[in-house]
């Protein structure tokens, strides 16, 4: 089951903290994502107005994949500027995009990654770990699972020298939900 409360105690005025120093804007109470999916129960993109430049969006994220999805294009967030260019960061199960109710083995023999494990959050307990193997004491190939769940926070290089626009986050994949929870602009 998913239990966000962990994360929602340590929100403190609308802003939950990281250790790194980035503070995403979220509620203690209420909604807290916008869902996509190619089900019909959820729009399959967004679009979030932007202003202003960045030379990076963090994002903090949580969704669903599963095995199936594995090394393939999950999702893409574009980051789109006024003068009609864009950035791009394709979700990518499982190198940036993980599934909310578990941890993925990782062994670099039979099961490896191209990219370090990303950060992600502790949802029952709002811990910001790489680690939820040893955070979490999770043992064995298969079970892996996050009690409470885990949202995942991923760095977006932006060009600080144009305008922001808008953002969008568009599903690609079957049987994935992807949801956005919050933006944080670096100048």
């Amino acid at each position: 089951m998913i239990d966000d409360s962990g994360l929602r105690k340590k929100v403190r005025n609308q802003l939950f903290a990281t250790p790194f120093g980035v503070n995403f804007r979220t509620p203690s109470e209420g909604n807290n994502i916008a869902f996509t999916s190619l089900w019909d129960n959820y729009p399959d993109s967004i679009r979030v107005s932007l202003t202003g430049s960045a030379s990076h969006a963090y994002l903090l994220m949580a969704g669903s994949t599963n095995h199936m999805q594995c090394h393939i294009v999950n999702g893409i967030i574009k980051v789109h500027y006024t003068d009609g260019s864009c950035d791009s960061l394709e979700l990518i199960n499982p190198e940036n995009w993980c599934p909310i109710e578990q941890d993925f083995f990782v062994d670099n023999v039979a099961f490896s990654i191209k990219a370090p494990r990303p950060y992600r959050v502790h949802l029952l307990s709002g811990l910001v770990s790489n680690n939820f193997e040893k955070d979490l004491t999770i043992k064995g190939v298969y079970g892996r699972e996050i009690p409470g769940g885990a949202g995942v926070l991923l760095d977006m290089p932006l060009n600080p020298k144009k305008t922001l626009s808008h953002l969008t986050l568009e599903t690609l994949s079957n049987d994935v939900v992807i949801g956005l929870m919050s933006i944080t602009l670096q100048q």
